[in-house]
């Protein structure tokens, strides 16, 4: 896609239908910037194919900034996919659930090997658990159980390969960074025989910092500590859910109207290669419209049934020879308008 050129358009606009309704916002983003490639009806194609494209904003935003602004009768064509639940989201959201129930029979897991004081530690199978689910979370829980087991070393190494072993977002390597800080307190308060109810104000500064600075699992232990000591006070926010309302894309689109001016046909590229664009504006809506292409000979090599005011429709040329074609607006036995298409093979 990234790579595509303007004669692979149409090859391009049908493996990228081929994938749909499956396609990624990040593969509709980039087709949506390519306009040398896809122009606007191949592009509504394929949004149209991939119903969730919709409730995203970028893609939104990105169409409305499209050099030849998407009519916007093709927006609303488009738009129309915010209000349904696509095979994709169906997918990811079957993938979603299947993914908790593997972390909850990981953590039932977890908690069984770990033991308590009847039942000792099945160190083997704790070992071959953090292997086997081998995600950036197992392995901070790894980190965790060597700690607390005093195994400082193995934990610290482990810490150390997460980064190479993990492609880590900027707030993850805060939350790393985090949890290297914290282990390093924590094995300073471990070793102070006063104990853990017992920290210097450095320390009790060191873990504010952490507390106040990360949302995650190190800004929590560190916060459980001074809460423990009485530093600080602490009451688990209430999110509530934002009960405003939201106007939808459809009324809040500003489009670029289309131009009452000129033919009811336009056809573009003209010479074509593998395909042509048919843009058609009719006056009113007519029963029975058919577009017809005719070669020299005067044979209708094409045809079509078109319904609606105006759309724009995308004819492939691979199975023609090279030549001039005429295309017509057919309607009620009235040929309303034509126009000439060169085909070079």
């Amino acid at each position: 896609m990234i790579t595509s050129s303007p004669p692979e358009a149409l090859q391009t606009r049908n493996e990228l239908i081929a994938e749909s309704p499956y396609l990624s916002d990040t593969v509709m983003k980039t087709s949506i910037t390519k306009e040398d490639v896809l122009d606007n009806a191949m592009i509504r194609d394929v949004l149209v194919a991939n119903p969730h494209s919709a409730k995203s904003d970028e893609i939104i935003n990105l169409l409305e900034n499209r050099a030849i602004p998407m009519p916007d009768y093709m927006m609303e064509q488009i738009l129309a996919g915010e209000d349904t639940v696509s095979a994709k989201e169906i997918l990811e959201a079957q993938k979603a659930w299947w993914e908790g129930e593997a972390s909850t029979s990981y953590i039932r897991l977890l908690d069984y090997y770990k033991g308590d004081s009847i039942r000792p530690a099945n160190e083997d199978s704790i070992n071959w658990l953090f292997s086997y689910y081998n995600t950036l979370d197992a392995q901070y829980d790894k980190v965790c159980w060597l700690h607390a087991n005093g195994e400082y070393t193995q934990a610290y190494n482990i810490l150390a390969t997460i980064p190479e072993s993990f492609n880590l977002s900027p707030s993850q390597l805060e939350t790393h960074n985090a949890y290297t800080d914290f282990y390093e307190l924590n094995q300073q308060i471990n070793s102070d025989t006063s104990g853990v109810f017992t920290i210097d104000s450095t320390i009790i500064s060191s873990l504010q910092v952490i507390a106040n600075t990360n949302t995650g699992k190190p800004g929590a232990f560190a916060r459980n500590i001074l809460i423990a000591n009485g530093i600080i006070n602490y009451q688990e926010p209430i999110i509530l859910p934002d009960t405003s309302l939201k106007s939808g894309k459809n009324k809040k689109f500003k489009g670029v109207k289309e131009s009452g001016v000129g033919s009811m046909l336009t056809v573009y590229p003209n010479p074509a290669h593998d395909y042509f664009v048919v843009k058609i504006k009719l006056e009113k809506i007519l029963e029975k419209v058919m577009i017809n292409l005719y070669d020299e000979n005067g044979r209708i090599v094409y045809s079509r049934a078109f319904k609606g005011k105006e759309d724009q429709i995308t004819i492939p040329t691979l199975n023609l020879t090279s030549g001039i074609y005429i295309l017509t607006i057919e309607a009620e036995g009235k040929h309303l308008d034509k126009s000439t298409i060169a085909i070079v093979q």
